[in-house]
């Protein structure tokens, strides 16, 4: 009890040099990076089982698939998610399943688009990807909605709930999908536990958060922004997407694999750094003044996170894939390069204000302008550098959506 004590001590002290909630923070912060850290360590589980039983061009198509499933997620509704958060910090529980049930209407037209690109393999005498369409027109909705719960744990700022949660789904359905993967290369079969073991337990999650649900309050303003921060990000994850498309369509299964296992690990370690998913629900119980008095000066200190970090992983990446993915040792300088976009971490605190306050032209511009940018470089540069063309794009989009993101700041 002393040391609990004097570590509170310690953070309510720090809080005179920071000007940030220590308490909020560290308690926040350890249950989101644990939950984070313990989900990133099932995933590289899972890549390690990747990289050991199945052949590249298998997970190649896995990817691919997964990919283009992705896009046509959009119509899910991923930023109801921002909005519900924002909701139920604003005490508004009846957001939870007016989201979800707006959502799920809109699905329907990823699942029809799904359908129709199954149907074109089909037609195309492709069985092994017009199955796997198949599969996944049906059931990667419901997972996706259903992680709306998260949302809703995070708005009441109940990170532990989140984390323990977080870390029972992805274990229960990691037990399920790994096995397969040892006993069999069949990427059909591979297809069916991976959506079915996500469909069920995520949904399972869900049913359990409707039941804690304390008021039946509704926000007006949820639904409308919702769709407008889906809309903002539309192209957003439509450019995180493509690139393995463009790939596929260019160089085949094997460098989509290749590139894959540079990027996914990245992805994981960004999860593991939860500076918008702590602000956004703190930030929404304030006004842009209050905001804007604090917010530079702790996005300045992030630096000396952000830099250190991606120092860091840029010497230790060849150790690792040693040990971790030998299968994938070329990946490696791809994974050193794309580390540098690590550094820019800190402007993901200024975009979250733009969220809170719902800023709605600056999330347009922002959200609209390097999405697009992306894409255009991927078209010039794949065909001529190929990977490395991905590589170049997305540093050089990261610089100018960051600059943006800054200068539309300062100006609020």
């Amino acid at each position: 009890m002393k040391l609990k004590q004097n570590i509170v001590n310690f953070l309510r002290w720090s809080q005179k040099y920071t000007k940030t909630d220590m308490l909020y923070a560290a308690k926040g912060g350890f249950w989101w990076i644990f939950g984070e850290a313990v989900v990133a360590a099932i995933s590289f589980l899972t890549m390690i089982a990747f990289s050991r039983w199945i052949p590249k061009k298998t997970f190649g198509i896995y990817q691919y698939v997964l990919s283009v499933v992705a896009i046509f997620g959009i119509f899910t509704l991923p930023g109801m998610s921002q909005a519900l958060t924002r909701a139920i910090a604003r005490k508004k529980e009846g957001m939870l399943w007016l989201c979800y049930k707006t959502s799920l209407k809109w699905a329907t037209i990823g699942i029809a688009g799904v359908l129709l690109v199954s149907l074109w393999y089909f037609l195309h005498h492709n069985f092994i990807l017009g199955a796997s369409f198949l599969i996944a027109s049906f059931l990667f909705p419901v997972p996706r909605i259903s992680n709306f719960a998260f949302g809703f744990w995070q708005g009441k700022k109940n990170f532990d709930i989140r984390a323990k949660s977080l870390m029972v789904i992805n274990t229960l359905e990691a037990a399920t999908f790994i096995p397969v993967l040892f006993f069999t290369n069949n990427i059909i079969i591979i297809f069916i536990a991976y959506f079915i073991s996500r469909a069920i337990f995520r949904s399972l999650f869900f049913r359990f958060t409707l039941n804690k649900i304390k008021n039946q309050e509704i926000d007006k303003e949820t639904l409308p922004f919702g769709k407008h921060l889906t809309l903002m990000q539309a192209i957003g994850l439509f450019a995180q997407q493509i690139d393995k498309i463009i790939i596929w369509q260019f160089l085949g299964p094997i460098p989509v694999a290749i590139y894959s296992f540079a990027q996914v690990p990245l992805q994981k370690i960004q999860g593991l750094i939860p500076i918008s998913p702590l602000a956004l629900p703190k930030l929404s119980e304030k006004s842009i003044k209050e905001i804007k008095k604090g917010i530079f000066k702790k996005f300045l200190k992030l630096f000396l996170v952000s830099i250190p970090l991606t120092a860091f992983l840029i010497l230790i990446a060849p150790l690792i894939y040693k040990i971790l993915f030998p299968q994938y040792i070329e990946s490696i300088p791809y994974f050193q390069v794309l580390a540098l976009t690590l550094v820019f971490l800190p402007f993901s605190l200024l975009s979250t204000s733009f969220v809170a306050e719902m800023r709605k032209k600056e999330l347009y511009i922002t959200s609209v302008i390097s999405p697009i940018l992306k894409i255009i470089l991927f078209l010039i540069l794949i065909p001529f550098y190929g990977i490395w063309g991905i590589i170049f794009a997305i540093l050089i989009t990261q610089v100018c959506s960051s600059a943006l993101t800054l200068y539309f700041f300062k100006k609020i």
